[in-house]
């Protein structure tokens, strides 16, 4: 069940960049809910394209994925207290390794998901701040429905930018960093080696 819900909040990633270009013309709740109007639309066009080449798949995902997705950002918060520990040579290797990790992993995430459908909710109330949003969506399958919260932010070029997902309570941010941490503790605090392992560990 972990890993499913893992997999689902994965899929919201890999789902989101379609309407990039649009982010800082409309809200986050806006945004989030154009971008799973056009779920189906994705998954009918990329099944076909992952049966023949699933490399070609992976590349495209990913020349989709990364300019809406600081993997810095998200790879800092991964590291959490180790990220002071690390030169900028281990950081910069870290967030290459996390993001490979995410999309060789979770690309075939996004053919499987076929009858399921992303809800999201109306605005309970008026966000504090300008720049951050929390987005509180469903996610409706064949036998549950999953309450779900995306945390947004507003970059320097005033796009919207998913930050981290929590699905049923499952939160990906430190459920990654915990991952990380249990790797620095087997591997005595050894940076380089968990990087290293950090893609098969996945």
């Amino acid at each position: 069940m972990k890993t499913l819900l893992r997999n689902i909040s994965l899929l919201v990633f890999l789902t989101i960049y379609p309407l990039y270009n649009f982010a800082n013309e409309i809200s986050a709740h806006d945004y989030a809910a154009k971008v799973h109007d056009d779920i189906i639309q994705i998954i009918q066009t990329k099944n076909a394209l992952y049966i023949e080449d699933p490399d070609k798949f992976t590349k495209e995902i990913s020349e989709a994925f990364s300019p809406i997705v600081d993997f810095n950002r998200i790879a800092r918060n991964v590291m959490g207290k180790h990220y002071k520990k690390s030169t900028n040579t281990q950081r910069i290797a870290f967030a290459e390794a996390f993001k490979t990790s995410l999309l060789d992993t979770y690309s075939g995430t996004l053919v499987e998901f076929k009858d399921e459908k992303i809800v999201v909710l109306p605005p309970e109330n008026t966000s504090k701040s300008k720049n951050k949003a929390k987005v509180k969506i469903e996610i409706i399958t064949s036998s549950s429905i999953y309450p779900g919260t995306y945390s947004m932010y507003l970059d320097k070029e005033g796009k919207w930018k998913i930050i981290n997902i929590v699905v049923n309570g499952i939160n990906l941010g430190k459920t990654f960093r915990s991952q990380f941490y249990s790797l620095m503790e087997k591997n005595e605090e050894n940076i380089n080696l968990v990087i290293d392992q950090w893609i098969a560990s996945v």
